[in-house]
């Protein structure tokens, strides 16, 4: 069995109509979100109608209509779960071992995963890009991700700096780079066919910070 195979298999079954009756709002919007993540990923955010999710979860497009105003929602939710699926656990996983060093560079290197999942993130975040370069809303909620995770960066990084374990006069510039790497990066080793594997772009990431916050 495939990881891919595996992750399809773990998700969401589609409900009968009976089940679907008792679900609540929050539960059928998630049927609806899980189905377009692998959706997304898979045929890219542009090639992705209501009626493909409508196949994919099991219901209605009429049902997909009431709980989302349109597909541009749908879009934004999956989004959303994204982060809290794939940047939140990482954060929280990093945290508490009283390392800088150690909790940094944790946070890193889980960004450059070769499972299925990691995959499918960075692909459906490659959609969202250009999505927030073209509409508002968007890119209001991608600048505020940004900063977020530029915050993060830059605060492990004072940490360090301040018990002793980073050299770096510049936090914010530093973390502002780092950010920027680990796009550039992802989107060279995520794309389909590249020839950059996932595990030297994680190499060179983390040879990047162990340089410049002169890391022995």
């Amino acid at each position: 069995m495939t990881a891919t195979t595996k992750d399809h298999e773990e998700r969401p079954r589609a409900k009968t109509a009976g089940e679907r009756q008792r679900h609540p709002t929050e539960v059928r919007r998630q049927l609806v979100v899980d189905a377009a993540r692998d959706l997304i990923a898979d045929k890219g955010l542009f090639n992705v109608l209501i009626r493909d999710i409508s196949k994919a979860c099991g219901v209605s497009p009429g049902t997909i209509t009431y709980h989302f105003k349109s597909l541009d929602e749908v879009l934004m939710e999956v989004v959303k779960a994204e982060t809290a699926d794939f940047y939140v656990p990482l954060q929280e996983s990093a945290r508490g071992s009283g390392d800088p060093t150690r909790e940094l560079l944790f946070f890193l290197e889980g960004m450059f995963g070769s499972d299925a999942n990691s995959r499918r993130h960075w692909l459906i975040w490659f959609d969202f890009w250009s999505a927030a370069a073209r509409d508002e809303a968007y890119g209001r909620w991608m600048s505020e991700h940004y900063d977020g995770w530029r915050s993060a960066l830059r605060e492990i990084t004072e940490r360090g700096v301040s018990e002793g374990s980073f050299v770096c006069d510049d936090p914010q510039g530093f973390a502002i780079e780092t950010a920027a790497m680990v796009d550039g990066l992802a989107v060279q080793c995520y794309a389909r066919g590249s020839s950059l594997p996932v595990e030297t772009s994680r190499n060179l990431l983390i040879a990047f910070v162990r340089r410049e916050l002169q890391i022995g």
